[in-house]
């Protein structure tokens, strides 16, 4: 989104208020032509704020969970179906893709497929969460472990299994230099390369999948006690909220403030710029949005209680809502310009048609299925992927272009 965009996004904020109606797609605006695909240089995780690589290689796409590819490639115009896989009914985690292959978690065993056909390059039992994938690693974990696969091949490479009870949750890092993740009411860094415990510090409550990174510096974890902590890259606690309920999701991470989904239907908004720190910046009404939330410059997405939100990422005013139907395995993703969500079908929106989110949503296209859309879905290289219902009770992962 460019300077002018971005500006009269802010410029907005005053009206957005007013704007509580729940837009159709009968009467709605026209949508914007979007950006040429493609970006002039792909983000380098090791400096971009959000620690992104340009691929949807952890469960938030990238180390902020915001959502938004890296990569600036996506299909906006309409989608044909390269491929398709069958999965269970069951399968309600949305993928993740990175290095040509897509880490699908069915409910036995994680699934590893070629980006290109669909066809099965390797499985892994036991594994309960989708990976976080850097640098031809994928970082499952099992449920009581964190292991290191090949993302090749599947071999193990190490396994780390904490002696402490509770769930192990999926890792996140930033940089590639540490794996935050939790052990039950336990925080752990490990290296990446051995799976040696660097740090760890108790919280209050099991640590939920998958830690946020904020400003690049702070790691953001959340607990079922609907704590949320932050630890800087040495363990040490910078800041912590107590939220009136557990969350949905896990965190992410805007360029000045933290949200966290909760499960009293209700998105918080925490630090920001004219906050010490210590309280709620503000709070709105977004359904139970439990698959995560997309943060895109000035904009706080969620699916929830049927619909699409859209809320201004400072005031937590809302801009705009847009039924998606009654599905709750979807969550927005968001590339060119573009928001794309499921519910009874897939729908891609520009947020910002005559570049105002007031005057939002307008819709690029939709796909319809013989039933529900989601999980997903998530954007790779250009390619959309989500699971949908294809035939009556039957589900398959597309792999939309």
């Amino acid at each position: 989104m460019d300077t002018t965009r971005r500006a009269l996004l802010s410029s907005s904020v005053a009206g957005a208020a007013s704007v509580a109606g729940c837009s159709t797609i009968l009467g709605s605006p026209d949508p914007d032509e979007p950006p040429e695909s493609g970006v002039a240089e792909m983000p380098d995780p090791d400096d971009h704020i959000a620690g992104a690589n340009g691929e949807w290689s952890s469960f938030g796409c990238n180390a902020a969970n915001t959502r938004e590819v890296g990569d600036g490639d996506a299909p906006v115009d309409g989608v044909s179906e390269r491929w398709r896989v069958s999965v269970a009914q069951t399968a309600y985690r949305a993928p993740v893709v990175a290095g040509g292959r897509v880490f699908l978690l069915d409910p036995a065993e994680l699934r590893v497929l070629d980006a290109t056909d669909g066809t099965t390059l390797w499985t892994a039992p036991e594994v309960d969460a989708v990976p976080l994938v850097r640098e031809g690693v994928a970082y499952v974990t099992t449920g009581d472990a964190v292991r290191a696969l090949d993302a090749e091949t599947g071999d193990r490479l190490w396994e780390h299994r904490p002696d402490t009870s509770g769930r192990v949750t999926q890792p996140a890092t930033y940089a590639g230099d540490a794996l935050v993740c939790g052990a039950g009411e336990r925080v752990l860094s490990l290296d990446p390369a051995s799976g040696d415990v660097q740090w760890h510090r108790d919280v209050f409550g099991q640590v939920l999948d998958h830690a946020a990174f904020f400003e690049g510096y702070w790691s953001v974890v959340a607990t079922e006690a609907g704590m949320v902590y932050l630890f800087d890259d040495e363990g040490v606690g910078g800041w912590r909220w107590q939220l009136p309920a557990p969350h949905t999701a896990p965190p992410s991470a805007g360029t000045d403030s933290i949200y966290v989904p909760c499960r009293d239907g209700r998105t918080y908004a925490l630090f920001g710029e004219q906050n010490d720190g210590n309280d709620v910046q503000w709070e709105a009404d977004t359904g139970w949005a439990e698959r995560g939330l997309a943060v895109v410059d000035d904009l706080v997405l969620a699916a929830g209680g049927n619909r699409l939100h859209a809320v201004d990422a400072a005031s937590g005013d809302r801009h705009w809502e847009a039924e998606i139907g009654d599905w709750r395995h979807t969550a927005p993703a968001f590339g060119r310009d573009t928001v794309f969500v499921g519910g009874d079908r897939l729908r891609a929106f520009d947020p910002t048609p005559g570049d105002s989110p007031d005057g939002g949503p307008a819709l690029r296209f939709e796909r319809e299925f013989a039933g529900r859309v989601g999980p997903g879905p998530v954007i790779d290289d250009g390619t959309l992927y989500v699971v949908a219902e294809v035939e009556s009770d039957e589900y398959a992962l597309l792999a939309l272009e």
